[in-house]
């Protein structure tokens, strides 16, 4: 991965900046990660999946990232995550909350509160909980950023989503909160909004809704791009570059936000 000037201001001088960044393993997690580090971050990252040390070989081996594998709704795993980042280098100046679950797909007449339950922890605490651990590092940090991954349906409802539209909507008003209370220490939070992106959770999705509908995923896929008026699915690249931007000093007066990233969808 190509290295360029950080973009964003470090706690540490001469220095190139440091960001946490969950869910890193693949898609939108990945695809910031990989920005980043061409941006000249250096990076704490963590994901369940146990590909993740595999995805950040070379980075690891030149002492650019600090992986951490394992679920974030265990409270040693968020501590270890924030602690082996700091260590490695320094400080912390930015927190992306990726991580998510997609939850139950079932309405909430028929919903297993233990599933929900699930959902809550790793979409909703975790992110909390990783938040109230970065906010030392990011207080000492010259510019600390938050940002955190919302959703379309954080604001729209679909049948059958519960789990997942009821924790994305928490987010975006946690969001709103944190800019309020951080604001007066200099740390921005806003909130990314991606739309229909091309990830491995999308593409679960999309097969349950074709087998849910009979149709192929091909007829789903093409239903949903019907729905975008740019015409396409989002790319992991396409947040990423959303991510980048709002960890960057272009971005220093923007606060409390939900930037929407769905090529123009519009519902209702």
């Amino acid at each position: 991965m190509s290295t360029a000037a950080p973009r964003a201001g470090s706690a540490r001088a001469g220095d190139g900046p440091v960001a946490i960044v969950t869910g890193a393993a693949s898609g939108i997690g990945l695809a910031s990660a990989a920005r980043l580090l061409a941006d000249g971050f250096r990076l704490g990252v963590c994901d369940v999946s146990s590909r993740l040390r595999e995805r950040f070989a070379a980075e690891i081996a030149d002492r650019r990232v600090v992986a951490v594998a394992g679920d974030l709704a265990d409270p040693a795993v968020r501590q270890e995550l924030v602690d082996a980042t700091a260590a490695a280098f320094g400080g912390i100046d930015a927190l992306v909350n990726n991580a998510a679950s997609g939850g139950e797909a079932a309405e909430v007449a028929r919903l297993d509160l233990d599933g929900l339950r699930r959902t809550l922890e790793v979409n909703v605490i975790a992110v909390v909980a990783l938040t109230q651990l970065a906010i030392p590092h990011l207080e000492r940090s010259r510019r600390g950023r938050v940002v955190n991954m919302g959703s379309l349906f954080g604001d729209e409802p679909v049948v059958g989503g519960a789990p997942y539209c009821a924790s994305k909507g928490a987010i975006h008003t946690l969001t709103r909160v944190l800019a309020v209370e951080l604001g007066p220490a200099g740390i921005t939070c806003n909130t990314v909004a991606p739309g229909f992106i091309l990830t491995p959770m999308h593409a679960e999705e999309v097969e349950f809704q074709a087998r849910e509908r009979g149709v192929t995923a091909e007829q789903r896929y093409a239903e949903l791009r019907a729905q975008v008026p740019l015409g396409r699915h989002g790319t992991p690249e396409d947040i990423a570059d959303t991510v980048a931007w709002l960890l960057a000093d272009d971005s220093r007066y923007v606060t409390g936000q939900r930037i929407a990233v769905n090529g123009g969808v519009q519902f209702g």
